[in-house]
């Protein structure tokens, strides 16, 4: 591996990082979900990530662990994501011409991947729930207006191959489900389907995201290595 192509590379590292630490963190989680505090371990399609950032399971149990590897893991990511990006964003610029539209794919970005610490640093806990809440909205809303913009972006680009342009449109639609489902699907503290609902779609959206960025660091390695940056 060239020490040049680390910039993009080690976004690798960060979904493996990211992917690993979470399911230690799933195997550790105590137990308890937001409808019933009694349940064992965590139940895949009834807890949320943020259950996992917890320092008290919903079992009232001491969470330390799994709460130090989930937020740890969200943190590395982002920094991940956020490192890979920049660089990427400089092989786009030979092919971008508008400077609001590099703005506004730095502004989206960045306003993202911050709002994602910030899930980690305000947990789902009571003392912090809506600090949390506000930073996921942020967190997601934004990421769909970068998903846009980086969906047109790779169309309009010829050298980026139509993998990517598929990739990128097939996120943004999904972001855009989610976002439907987390603001007017079924809430999840009113019943067990309307949880089930809630935590799948959360799941499918931040698998989705680990295979975006996994394609996004593809085309960026194959593109580098056309272009000799």
């Amino acid at each position: 591996m060239k020490k040049s192509n680390f910039k993009f590379w080690q976004g690798y590292i960060g979904i493996f990082i990211f992917i690993i630490f979470n399911i230690l963190a799933m195997f550790l989680y105590p137990g308890g979900t937001y409808l019933d505090s009694t349940s064992e371990g965590y139940h895949f399609f009834y807890n949320f990530f943020s259950n996992l950032g917890e320092w008290t399971a919903r079992n009232g149990e001491v969470n330390t662990i799994s709460a130090t590897l989930f937020n740890s893991s969200l943190v590395i990511f982002a920094l991940s994501y956020f490192s890979f990006f920049i660089s990427f964003l400089k092989l786009e610029v030979k092919y971008i011409r508008s400077k609001w539209l590099r703005l506004f794919l730095v502004a989206s970005i960045s306003l993202s991947i911050l709002s994602f610490i910030f899930i980690s640093v305000f947990s789902a806990e009571e003392t912090s729930k809506f600090w949390h809440l506000v930073f996921v909205k942020i967190a997601f809303r934004t990421l769909f207006i970068h998903a846009i913009l980086q969906t047109y972006v790779v169309i309009k680009i010829a050298q980026f191959d139509q993998i990517i342009s598929f990739t990128s449109l097939g996120f943004t639609i999904l972001l855009f489900l989610f976002l439907m489902i987390m603001d007017f699907g079924p809430k999840a503290l009113e019943s067990q389907e309307g949880l089930f609902i809630q935590v799948t779609a959360q799941k499918v959206i931040v698998i989705a995201i680990m295979i975006y960025f996994f394609f996004q660091i593809r085309t960026a390695l194959k593109l580098f290595s056309v272009i000799k940056l």
